[in-house]
């Protein structure tokens, strides 16, 4: 491996980790919930569960998950250079991505079978734990 590989490599901490796995989950839980519909899930599932309609178009749901994803991938340089604000989106982050995956697979125990995005939800748990987990050791240690 070259030497440029190597500290590249070593640049991104164990936080650094965290915050881009948890982005690239998202990214692959995008993708699920795109190619399994779930904006057309959507509107049957707010109905039936008397909720107020919470629908999209494919478009506008590509349109905010896309923009979730570039969020990510803008905020990360500055969670590695420890910014306030940006930790205070990695934390943001962890809490909602936590929940997400909580809903989904909350909708697949209502609903009794598969609903869009369950299969990438305990990723999502499991990755927001960990950026908790490296928030909390970070924080620790200033």
């Amino acid at each position: 491996m070259t030497a440029n590989y190597m500290q590249a490599h070593q640049s991104i901490d164990p936080l650094g980790r965290a915050f881009w796995l948890l982005g690239l989950t998202q990214a692959a839980h995008s993708i699920e919930e795109m190619v399994s519909h779930l904006y057309d899930f959507m509107w049957v599932a707010t109905e039936r569960l008397g909720l107020p309609s919470m629908g999209m178009t494919a478009t506008s749901f590509a349109a905010v998950n896309m923009g979730i994803i570039a969020l990510f991938l803008f905020v990360t340089p500055f969670v590695l250079a420890r910014h306030i604000w940006a930790i205070g989106i990695a934390w943001i982050a962890a809490v909602v991505e936590i929940l997400n995956g909580l809903g989904h697979l909350g909708g697949a125990v209502i609903f009794r079978r598969y609903v869009p995005g369950a299969a990438t939800a305990p990723f999502l748990i499991l990755c927001g734990i960990v950026l908790l987990m490296a928030l909390s050791r970070q924080r620790s240690l200033t």
